[in-house]
């Protein structure tokens, strides 16, 4: 019984690991991990779930694709299923697989391109919708964006209803050419390339270097008589579709010693690659095998292992967060790995360095992690030394501390100038205040200036118009936009000002289980830390901890913090939620909902909570045994898991719409 009860804590583990990571990936374009690293969790997870299917919940990373869904776009139903590929990382393994799947059959070999997949439909030969995969049931319809995309057929020449996946992307020079024009502010091609697809505004799309392959269609009512996965290409070759160059067709018996020559010639292409997609080319044979909920059975990705490459450790130096985390990089001699030069690597924290053997001087090899973080990954020849940590902080002379458990170094100095600096960057960045205009270059450069020292001075700003004008860079249209977007963000609501401000511990889950409990304000929290029962409030609400209730009480009594809540207050910005109207139709009294995952009708779905709100019912961000209804749609994620552990009465949308309807309450416009 112990031993079960071990290893349902470890599936929930890691199902909650791989979820985040899959948003890292889907969502915020920003992998932390290899794809091998993903795939051994993935793989582990998969093999308890064989042990203990009792254990398996429907919600688990196993039995869906990762989602890259976002609140701000329309939501569409895909009409056919869209599914991820099973990765395999070497031969052995793509043998076993071909071994059950008929080493005799006829199987493509086609290139595996890094970067955004996208579904086309089109009706009656004219294209109509262009979807993200979404969770692979419902994706975001990006239609406007998608178009700008030359080389797509805006029509064919059969009226047909065709739905035709593909990938965009960008080759290496043209993303080069385009992020020097921005200051480099670009990661990589990937990221660049699922980030336009999601711009809003199609316009400054189209000045993006975007180019698509597509490699699969389903034709609606029937296969016309195209039998084979080299039947759907040609097709897509007719309407004049551009098809990814290197395509294959082999047995399964030679299919193995193909794999080295496209190993080979990875490193010159022109467009981000990390690996191949084998698919068995005999339709019929697909339909005999089949797919799970997660991906097709008759299909293999096969990874290629990131590159690594040899290099010289010439200099380490640091860079302090605005939580004052240091964290130290190697210079290293100019490498070319997977179509970019790598200058800089990361070395994590001192135990890494430790651990690696790391110093200047060393020979290392370094890989791009997931095709996008250089990192420093191993010692080959070691240093006359290994490196280590100043003891004091390089931008203001603190020393240097670790704080409670953390294998971090950190700056404790509030006043560090690289903690001030990087604190206003988090504040204008585009999930706290979203500031527009005012990126990470332009607040250096006025930090640098003396102009912005504090995010006070934001508001400031105006006074610097003529200085701004007489500076290259800077016209009257982009100085408007700065300014714009610095009032504009007046108008943000209490429940993103206080997690933009940076404060230890109150982000906008602690914000939102704040407000839900009552203290809607700055002047009731700073009442509440006035009380001597003020710790054991907090650590009676559920979702605050021990540490968030100290760390908030401290906040709310130190004399700088509240010097900057008055400022702000003063300079116009809301330390208030903004409130819900009551409705005298409460069919919702008494009720506490929470939300997950996305939906087709309240976008974002806070919109069904706000109906909940107004109609008598209580609003909460997390599960717990007080919680009696979830409302849940694709990407429902761990509130599923832990509504249904404790039996919370569950909610499609489609349920909550015809709740809606028997009351009476309309839909918001």
């Amino acid at each position: 019984m112990a031993k079960a009860t071990s290893e349902k804590k470890r599936i929930l583990e890691l199902s909650k690991l791989i979820n985040k990571h899959n948003q890292n990936y889907y969502i915020e374009n920003s992998p932390t991990i290899t794809d091998k690293e993903y795939d051994e969790l993935l793989q582990e997870l998969r093999e308890l779930e064989k042990k203990f299917p009792e254990f398996v919940s429907k919600d688990s990373p196993t039995q869906k694709p990762g989602s890259d869904l976002t609140p701000q776009f329309t939501k569409f139903k895909h009409k056919i299923p869209v599914l991820s590929l099973e990765n395999t990382y070497n031969e052995t393994e793509l043998q076993e697989w071909i071994s059950k799947t008929g080493e005799s059959e006829f199987y493509s070999v086609e290139w595996k391109i890094d970067g955004a997949s996208i579904l086309l439909y089109y009706e009656n030969g004219t294209l109509t919708s262009c979807v993200t995969r979404g969770t692979g049931g419902i994706g975001d319809l990006v239609t406007e964006n998608v178009k700008t995309i030359s080389s797509i057929p805006k029509k064919i020449s059969e009226k047909i209803n065709l739905s035709v996946r593909g990938e965009i992307f960008m080759n290496f020079d043209e993303f080069e050419s385009f992020n020097e024009e921005y200051g480099g502010k670009f990661a990589n091609p990937r990221n660049l390339a699922a980030g336009s697809i999601k711009h809003k505004d199609p316009m400054e799309v189209a000045k993006r270097p975007l180019r698509i392959y597509v490699y699969d269609a389903v034709i609606s009512g029937g296969r016309k008589g195209i039998e084979s996965h080299e039947g759907i290409l040609n097709l897509l070759k007719t309407h004049k579709f551009p098809i990814a160059p290197d395509t294959i067709f082999v047995t399964g018996k030679d299919l193995i010693g193909k794999i080295e020559s496209f190993r080979k010639k990875k490193e010159s292409m022109p467009f981000p690659v990390d690996g191949l997609v084998i698919k068995l080319n005999d339709l019929k044979l697909r339909d005999s095998l089949g797919e799970t909920s997660h991906s097709p059975r008759w299909a293999r990705a096969f990874k290629f292992d990131a590159l690594l490459k040899e290099t010289v450790i010439e200099e380490i130096d640091f860079a302090i967060g605005r939580t004052g985390k240091i964290t130290p990089r190697a210079k290293v001699t100019p490498t070319q790995i997977a179509g970019t030069t790598v200058s800089f690597a990361t070395l994590h924290n001192q135990d890494y360095i430790d651990q690696l053997g790391a110093g200047i001087g060393a020979k290392v090899l370094i890989s791009k992690r997931g095709e996008i973080i250089p990192a420093v990954e191993k010692v080959t020849s070691p240093p006359k030394t290994v490196f280590k940590l100043p003891d004091k902080c390089p931008a203001c002379e603190t020393k240097l501390q670790k704080v409670d458990d953390s294998v971090d170094y950190f700056c404790t100095n509030r006043h560090c100038p690289e903690r001030k600096k990087n604190t206003l960057i988090f504040f204008c960045s585009k999930k706290q205040m979203n500031i527009e205009g005012l990126g990470e270059k332009q607040i250096e450069l006025f930090f640098d200036k003396g102009w912005v020292k504090d995010i006070p001075d934001l508001y400031q700003m105006t006074k610097y118009k003529n200085e701004l004008l007489e500076m290259d860079g800077f016209g009257e249209k982009s100085i408007k936009i700065i300014f714009d977007g610095i009032e504009k963000s007046k108008e943000k609501d209490f429940r993103f000002v206080l997690p933009s401000l940076g404060l230890n511990e109150v982000g906008p889950k602690v914000t939102e289980i704040l407000i839900e409990n009552g203290y809607d304000s700055i002047d009731k929290l700073i009442q509440l830390c006035k009380s001597k029962e003020a710790e054991s409030e907090l650590k009676n609400i559920h979702g605050i901890g021990p540490r968030t209730a100290i760390a908030l009480i401290g906040h709310l009594k130190d004399k700088e913090t509240l010097s900057l809540f008055q400022k702000l207050q003063k300079l116009g910005l809301k330390f208030h939620a903004d409130e819900i109207q009551k409705s005298e139709n409460q069919p919702f009294l008494g009720q506490s909902w929470c939300v997950s995952g996305s939906f087709e009708n309240f976008q974002p779905r806070d919109v069904a909570m706000d109906l909940v709100t107004k109609h008598g019912g209580k609003k909460v961000s997390s599960i717990s045994s007080k919680t009696t209804h979830l409302l849940h749609g694709p990407g429902a994620g761990s509130k599923l898991e832990k509504a249904t552990e404790l039996g919370v009465q569950l909610v499609t949308e489609d349920e909550f719409l015809a709740i809606l309807k028997k009351e009476n309450i309309p839909l918001p416009n």
